[in-house]
């Protein structure tokens, strides 16, 4: 897969790795995907001589593919480095200055050639790519000690936008504004896609202290998840009705018709929104974080991106060669605050650009199991490899394969279920969804495997035709009802849509729009429906109307709560 950028995007790039961790907040970074295929190789005819580029310097606009491999390396330096930092700014504040300066001197030196060369073999066929250099010892109280560093090896990146599109307007909020509006364009290899995307990690706090990043809001304390029924081989949304939510104790129900599910994680309103905030707003029933981005990453272990929530390992991550996972303290805690509240927290596997094919059914089973005991219920790993802890099991797990490969993917589906069921015992109940685009079928997750989940997050945005809103909304949404019911009850509907007008590139309902689309869906005599899913939930809840009134909140009183 290559990517297309001019010289001077790639600097650009480069230099804003370089200077993110000196900047408050949640910088972020894109990188531009090309729709069309290269047939010559403009990274070699573009760099023939070698030659040596500044980060610094250079203005020139031509353009170089850049292949996945090279962009995942140079996220992983940069975000080596960002742990670093923030490793080196916890010591800092307790050893002297000199030493403090001459460490800090030192790692940036080693950054600055090493990005450099990450440029010369970018742009350059024949020049192999650096590998990654040892980091400089930060010195604490207790002594020197190795900066213990979490290694995404995906990169920053559009998910699910399907679309080009032209700059927005106007923006739920200013971090927002960076992305693409809902109106569609020709796509083409330097405009950016809309909708969901990677972030940095956060950078101006020490990794043994996340609840200081900025802006974070402090993180609550950890209180114990409520437990509910047990599950059985069925969807769960379809094993029991749990009561209607009160507005003295709210009790999540599965097979209500006005749920909404709201992806956490990746928006720039992240960072004014944390995700216990996020779960105390009743309009919010159900969270998915993303996301899961390699399935099969180092050290045979998958790799995650939360966003700015998660940074540094743990020892057992590093001892086994696990650089994918990250540890996520900040993260747990308000886990077990939105289940303390009763709210649903899933983890969503996949994206669009994701490492997520299996090779056989037997890779696939395996994979579930690895999921069950790194972020449910199992302890057939050690506690040290789960980045929420020992003392938080996940809801469940949304699969959000986009590679257009359905292959073992039925197999993997029906083994997640058997694990999820393995222990009625603790009385907790799992789920499943999954969030195929419109067009149907899905080119990646397989309709019998849908069939058999709880939730189905249909996105109706990006999609043309079958968008919410469009002409062939009604009749796509009909026949998506049909396939899933086909073979008995099967998962709860939901309708995907954007929660702001540039939070994707097309698909957007106006608030004053919003109440007519969807009673008209509710109406159409669909059983199956469950609610409405929202990429995502920060930017949701940022987006207001003239009155105040936040788009969360006008959605689930559409859906008639």
């Amino acid at each position: 897969m290559l990517f297309s950028y001019s010289l001077l995007a790639l600097e650009a790039l480069t230099f804003l790795t370089l200077a993110t961790p000196s900047v408050a907040g949640h910088a972020r970074l894109h990188h531009f995907q090309a729709r069309h295929a290269k047939t010559a190789n403009p990274k070699r005819d573009q760099r023939a001589n070698g030659g040596r580029r500044s980060v610094m310097h250079g203005r020139d606009t031509s353009p170089v593919a850049v292949t996945l491999g090279d962009l995942q390396l140079l996220q992983q330096e940069s975000t080596a480095f960002t742990g670093w930092m923030n490793s080196w700014f916890a010591s800092s504040q307790s050893i002297d200055r000199a030493t403090s300066a001459a460490q800090l001197k030192q790692e940036l030196q080693a950054y600055e050639g090493w990005i450099n060369a990450w440029l010369d073999s970018a742009m350059n066929s024949t020049v192999s790519a650096p590998s990654l250099p040892s980091q400089v010892s930060v010195t604490t109280p207790a002594g020197g000690a190795s900066v213990s560093l979490a290694v995404p090896t995906t990169i920053i990146s559009p998910i699910k936008a399907k679309t080009s599109a032209t700059p927005p307007t106007k923006s739920s909020s200013a971090a927002a504004a960076q992305s693409p509006a809902n109106t569609p364009s020709t796509p083409d290899s330097t405009s950016p896609t809309g909708g969901e995307f990677f972030q940095a990690p956060a950078t101006s706090a020490a990794a043994s202290s996340p609840s200081a990043a900025a802006p974070q809001p402090s993180a609550p304390q950890p209180v114990a998840s409520s437990p509910a029924a047990s599950p059985s081989s069925a969807p769960a949304s379809q094993q029991s009705s749990s009561p209607p939510p009160s507005s003295g104790s709210y009790q999540f129900n599965a097979a209500a018709s006005n749920n909404v599910a709201v992806y956490y994680g990746q928006s720039g309103a992240t960072g004014q929104v944390s995700l216990s905030k996020l779960c105390q707003d009743s309009s919010v029933d159900i969270v998915v974080l993303a996301f899961l981005t390699t399935f099969f990453g180092p050290g045979g272990m998958p790799s995650i991106n939360l966003g700015s929530s998660c940074g540094g390992q743990t020892a057992k991550m590093q001892a086994a060669g696990a650089t994918g996972l990250m540890t996520c303290p900040t993260l747990s805690s308000e886990i077990q605050t939105c289940q303390s509240a009763g709210k649903k927290v899933l983890l969503s596997l996949g994206g669009s650009i994701a490492t997520s094919a299996f090779s056989s059914d037997a890779q696939a089973t395996a994979f579930a199991s690895t999921l069950w005991n790194l972020f449910g219920g199992g302890t057939g790993l050690d506690a040290g490899l789960r980045p929420f802890g020992a003392d938080v099991s996940l809801d469940g797990f949304d699969v959000d394969n986009e590679d257009h490969s359905t292959a073992h993917y039925e197999t993997f589906v029906s083994a997640l279920r058997t694990q999820l069921n393995s222990n009625p015992s603790t009385g907790k109940k799992y789920y499943i969804s999954a969030a195929p685009q419109c067009p149907r079928p899905d080119a990646s997750i397989p309709l019998a495997a849908m069939q058999s989940m709880d939730f189905v997050f249909v996105q109706f945005y990006n999609n043309g035709d079958c968008n919410v809103g469009q002409p062939g909304f009604a009749d796509s949404f009909k026949a998506w009802s049909q396939d899933l019911a086909a073979n008995g009850a099967g998962p709860k509907l939901y309708i995907g849509a954007p929660g702001c007008s540039s939070c994707a590139g097309s698909g957007y309902v106006a608030p004053a729009q919003l109440d007519g689309v969807l009673q008209s869906a509710m109406q159409a005599g669909v059983s199956n429906f469950g609610g409405v899913m929202l990429w995502d939930g920060p930017e949701a809840l940022e987006n207001t109307d003239g009155g105040g009134k936040d788009y969360l909140s006008t959605v689930k009183a559409a859906l008639g709560s």
